[in-house]
């Protein structure tokens, strides 16, 4: 009985984890080990525990850091961690200009 309660809280735990930006670094290196770049921003997540504004909006500030704004650029399914499988792209873009042309 003990041992269903542990896996049970193992479930519920995996269920209940953030969504992040994989931008992770080996150990005193400055180059990223995840998919994330300066210009296209990989964020894995899981479909059951978040929601597209709560991506959108984490890759609006990641494009941020460089001045720019995020679009989508693609899915890969099953290709993250096991409680965040999934992974989405934002390309960082260039804003557009607020300037009308005549």
């Amino acid at each position: 009985m003990k041992k269903l309660f542990f896996l049970f809280l193992l479930l519920v735990s995996g269920c209940i984890q953030t969504p992040f930006v994989d931008s992770r670094r080996e150990a005193g290196s400055p180059y990223t080990v995840g998919e994330s770049t300066p210009d296209r921003i990989a964020i894995c997540y899981n479909r059951y525990s978040t929601n597209a504004n709560e991506i959108i909006k984490m890759a609006q500030e990641a494009c941020q850091k460089t001045n720019k704004e995020a679009a989508y650029d693609g899915h890969k399914y099953w290709s993250c961690r096991v409680f965040l499988p999934h992974r989405v792209y934002y390309r960082c873009q260039e804003r557009p200009s607020d300037e009308t042309e005549e």
